[in-house]
């Protein structure tokens, strides 16, 4: 998929405090700042992933107890939950826990989960990419010099990738009040 690179982001963050971008992050591992640059982008693209968009959620996603009646969470899950009025849960210890009956033990078979993803950078949608990138460059450069008077990229810059993100998010997830959406079914049925 086209869009915004690792490499390219780490770069808008170099340029943002007026370093030298580099044609390549492997031969730039001894760079301070790349590595640094790096670490921010996971970090952030972790801190993005973990508000929840309707790119990373799988609603209704069904999950099957292993052998041992044990629910394994994935490495790249952010947060797992029953649909509303199933199971109170929790995740512990690496695997989902039964929060009423006090036990790791899930006898039931299959049941619905929603599942909150975190994907690589690369693996994001384009539109989140660039609001990744532009958010880890503010912080980058916080970081790296301690204000943001020497900051290309403003809060103004961020606000509106973030703004771009969301349009692009509620157009994926079709939401209207037609279709159900709690959030906006709520809103048309609140009184004033």
């Amino acid at each position: 998929m086209a869009g915004l690179s690792e490499l390219e982001a780490v770069n808008l963050m170099l340029s943002n405090i007026g370093e030298t971008p580099v044609s390549s992050l492997s031969g730039a591992a001894g760079d301070a700042y790349v590595s640094i640059a790096q670490l921010v982008l996971t970090e952030t693209n972790r801190a993005v992933q973990s508000e929840g968009w309707e790119f990373n959620t799988d609603k209704d996603y069904t999950i099957t107890p292993d052998a041992s009646d044990n629910v394994v969470i994935a490495s790249n899950v952010i947060t797992m939950d029953t649909m509303p009025g199933g199971l109170d849960v929790a995740v512990r210890q690496g695997k989902l826990y039964d929060k009423e009956n006090h036990t790791f033990s899930f006898t039931n078979g299959a049941f619905p989960v929603e599942v909150l993803w975190e994907f690589d950078y690369e693996d994001t949608p384009q539109y989140m990419r660039q609001y990744i990138a532009v958010r880890s460059a503010r912080t980058f450069s916080d970081r790296m010099q301690g204000d943001s008077v020497g900051s290309r990229l403003s809060e103004d810059d961020e606000l509106a990738a973030r703004m771009v993100a969301h349009r692009h998010d509620m157009r994926n997830a079709d939401r209207s009040m037609l279709n159900g959406d709690p959030t906006l079914s709520r809103l048309r049925s609140r009184r004033i």
